[in-house]
């Protein structure tokens, strides 16, 4: 080999950074632009916008309107406008960069924001798409011959706004006043978002300032003094039709107005801070104490690289809600990068702000000095597009809501599998030949779904029950054949055309489960996290046609979509049972459970141990996981028991130790004892913790791999176990007089303060989802205690503290806990 081969010396350079060679970075483009940007704009900012602005801001005088006619005839103002309007059409990530760099060199750090202000208000005109507006305003303010502000700020709800617009006739009659306008002393021109009187909807009009009625008012602020800041009073302003901007949604024009301001107010103030931290360290370079320099001392060492790190982390935050726009995925109405943004690049400012003051002494007071200026200047830029307070009570609100709407969907995507599940159920209950052992619960699943009264069902009863056990007979062969290894090239025959009416759709249903549980088993759904044509979903896992009839299936049973090109997806609530971990391996068994459920009704096998039941098995992982993250806390003085030398947690699962296995992986520091109704082998499945088997047989073991002790001990739990928790799910309780009798004797073997917590079934509320999960309990050897059933025995035990701790509905399960008197 050639080269460093196999053996010569590699710099860690070469072996963490594996980009390929072309690659280049955000910040490289940005520098690019930067570069770009002073080539074009310096000297203008430095010999025409600078000069004389210190004595404009001293004595409060607004920028003269002739610096915008000059950056227009440079073509700053229509950088990034469309090209069909005489701009250049370049992203408002480049534009960002551009005014982040003309604030830089800029002495006046409101002159890039009332730059890009105007340029918005352009944008905010196009939008409109009204021809007149268009031609009559547009290209004056391209070339910058006029200047125009935004203004809909009133401290109050826009529903709730006093400024108000009424129609009379075809004329719009106007009043009120808005407060807070960069540039309202020496704009053209101003778009006002006002109240309809008539519909309460927020209306846009696009206001000059010599219209009858129109008075822009100086208004006297901290800082920001050649901005020219004021409000704008209205006084009966009659316009033509053909000023209303937006005639309807003003507010989501606004919002996507100011998702663009804020992410532009940032740049502004990064280009403030880079220029402030510039100038003190220049200022502070011919500085010496002691006879040494100053910027050699090491505590201004550190600031100037804490204001160095201030800025480089407002950069990144900024830079990202820049990058952000140019994607067609983002929100229209509210960025929350550009929120983030916006917050922390006026801390950062903020911050900075107090650190060159204390560095630069009795000169930060002074206003002769920049420093002073800066700190004014800067709380002008924050509270310009929403306070910081309301930017987080913005974000906070977004943060809620798309939390609970992530659970909302999430829950709902899961509910939708179940209800396939019904129609599983129905079908299957539908064609069951008869038997003692499971008549109630199949004929309560009949008649939930309507079957028994059915039209469609009685009057073709023979080739109805027919075509319905050949439908069933497929499926469970596609089943087995899948697991077997062998799966056919195609889907078999579905339910189309088959049936009419309930039934119909009872077989949809049916046919969507199958093709859930299928297409879950062989990692057919968790490959349509990301969209997939059919061949990239079939690779190495099925046959192509069988995997476009398996997906087929799935759309129409809503449980999978088609993106804009075709590909096919999971519904996006399905993400958190597909990705792996304990919720995934109870949808697993949820589906798992279902369809061997239904060939057990057909075939009459006998149940397999109770691995199938509620709260077991499959379910044990989800629901240990939401014991020791969600409960454990709420579980009064548990932690504590769970650290007492000699404490246990005791598990009466009896799922071949799955539900004791869980126990010990998430409890790993206190053993677990697990009563099995017969000896089992765990391995090395529990990681660290310690699982004792008791089972009844008189002979007690010790997994391999937990301990080197063997037990020998006979029963169920003793008043020596010494536990802190005991673990008992209910439904595998034949009888509540058993129910009884197995809390009884674990509260006998709980420590005073311990408890005793019961997963419990939780059926859904629809009639055929409810006679559904009791019907699969059943035939998985199990039942759903009555209401009040479980807290009855608990109260009876003389159990405290009884209530239902945690409840899934998409789950099916409740966790009820009580405690042991200390």
């Amino acid at each position: 080999m050639t080269g460093r081969g196999m053996t010569g010396r590699a710099h860690a350079a070469d072996v963490m950074n594996r980009a390929a060679p072309e690659h280049h970075t955000l910040d490289a483009e940005i520098e690019r632009i930067r570069r770009e940007a002073r080539r074009r704009f310096g000297s203008f900012v430095l010999d025409v916008a600078n000069p004389g602005s210190h004595f404009r801001n001293k004595e409060c005088r607004p920028l003269d309107n002739r610096v915008f006619e000059q950056a227009g005839g440079l073509g700053l103002m229509g950088f990034s406008l469309p090209p069909e309007i005489g701009g250049e059409g370049r992203d408002k990530l480049a534009w960002g960069v551009v005014v982040e760099e003309v604030a830089r060199l800029s002495r006046d750090p409101g002159f890039a924001v009332l730059l890009d202000i105007s340029v918005e208000i352009t944008e905010l005109i196009l939008s409109s798409g009204t021809p007149e507006l268009i031609e009559t305003y547009v290209p004056d303010l391209v070339a910058g011959r006029r200047f125009g502000v935004q203004g809909a700020y009133e401290s109050r709800d826009p529903y709730d706004y006093h400024s108000t617009a009424r129609l009379e006739g075809d004329v719009w009659v106007l009043n009120g006043a808005k407060r807070f306008l960069a540039g309202a002393r020496f704009a053209d021109l101003f778009v006002l978002f006002l109240r309809d009187e008539a519909s309460n909807d927020m209306l846009a009009f696009l206001v000059e300032k010599d219209d009858p009625g129109v008075t822009p008012v100086h208004m006297d602020t901290m800082g920001m003094h050649t901005m020219g800041l004021g409000q704008v009073i209205l006084h009966d302003v009659r316009l033509p039709a053909a000023r209303l901007v937006w005639r309807a949604d003003a507010l989501s024009e606004l919002n996507t107005y100011a998702r663009i301001r804020r992410t532009m107010s940032a740049c502004g103030v990064l280009g403030a801070l880079d220029g402030v931290i510039e100038n003190c360290v220049n200022a502070l370079d011919p500085r010496k104490r002691g006879g040494r320099r100053v910027l050699e001392y090491l505590n201004v060492e550190r600031s100037v690289g804490e204001m160095r790190m201030l800025l480089q982390s407002a950069r990144a935050s900024v830079y990202r809600a820049l990058d952000g726009t140019r994607s067609p995925d983002r929100d229209p109405y509210f960025d929350e990068y550009a929120t983030v943004a916006k917050h922390h690049a006026s801390e950062c400012a903020l911050r900075v702000g107090q650190l060159v003051m204390s560095l630069q002494g009795g000169e930060a007071y002074m206003s002769a000095f920049p420093w002073e200026r800066f700190m004014r200047d800067i709380l002008g830029l924050i509270s310009g597009q929403g306070s910081q307070e309301m930017l987080l009570l913005q974000l906070g609100q977004r943060t809620i809501v798309d939390l609970e709407g992530k659970r909302v969907r999430e829950e709902a995507a899961e509910r939708a599998v179940s209800k396939l599940a019904d129609g599983w159920w129905a079908l299957h209950a539908a064609a069951h030949g008869g038997g003692e052992e499971y008549a109630d619960a199949v004929a309560a699943v009949v008649s939930a779904a309507g079957l028994d009264t059915s039209d469609t069902f009685d009057a073709f009863e023979p080739a109805a029950r027919g075509a319905v056990a050949a439908l069933l007979e497929r499926a469970h062969a596609l089943v087995a054949a899948v697991r077997a290894g062998r799966p056919p090239e195609a889907l078999p025959q579905g339910p189309e055309g088959l049936f009419e009416g309930r039934l119909a759709r009872l077989a949809a249903g049916a046919w969507g489960l199958l093709a859930c549980g299928v297409a879950n088993e062989t990692g057919l759904l968790a490959r349509l996290l990301e969209p997939c044509t059919v061949r990239e979903a079939a690779e190495d896992l099925l046959p192509p046609a069988l995997a476009e009839g398996l997906l087929e299936a799935l759309v129409a049973a809503s449980v999978v979509r088609r993106d804009g090109e075709g590909r096919y997806v999971a519904d996006e609530g399905l993400e958190r049972v597909l990705i792996g971990g304990p919720r995934a391996s109870a949808f697993t068994a949820r589906l798992r459970r279902a369809l061997d459920g239904g060939a057990r009704l057909r075939d009459g096998k006998p149940v397999a141990g109770r691995e199938s039941l509620t709260g077991c098995g499959g379910e044990a992982a989800a629901l240990a996981d939401v014991l020791v993250n969600s409960l454990l806390g709420r579980l009064e003085g548990l932690p504590e028991l769970l650290d007492r030398p000699g404490a246990q947690v005791g598990c009466a699962a009896g799922d071949g130790g799955r539900s004791a296995v869980e126990l010990a992986r998430h409890i790993p520091f206190v053993p677990v004892l697990a009563l099995e109704p017969e000896p089992v082998t765990l391995g090395t499945a529990g990681g660290d913790g310690e699982i004792r088997i008791r089972v009844d047989d008189g002979t007690g073991r010790t997994a391999a791999g937990f301990a080197a002790r063997d037990f020998k001990e006979a029963g169920g739990f003793k008043e020596a176990d010494r536990l802190a928790l005991a673990w008992l799910p209910a439904s595998g309780l034949p009888d509540p007089e058993q129910l009884r009798a197995a809390v009884g004797t674990a509260t006998e073997a709980l420590l005073p303060g311990g408890w005793l917590v019961l997963p419990c079934p939780l059926p859904p509320k629809r009639p055929l989802g409810a006679a559904a999960a009791r019907l699969d309990l059943a035939l998985a050897g199990g039942r759903t205690p009555a209401d009040g059933e479980v807290e009855g025995a608990l109260t009876a035990a003389g159990l405290g503290h009884v209530r239902t701790a945690w409840d899934d509905t998409a789950l099916g399960v409740r966790l009820i806990a009580a405690r042991r008197p200390a």
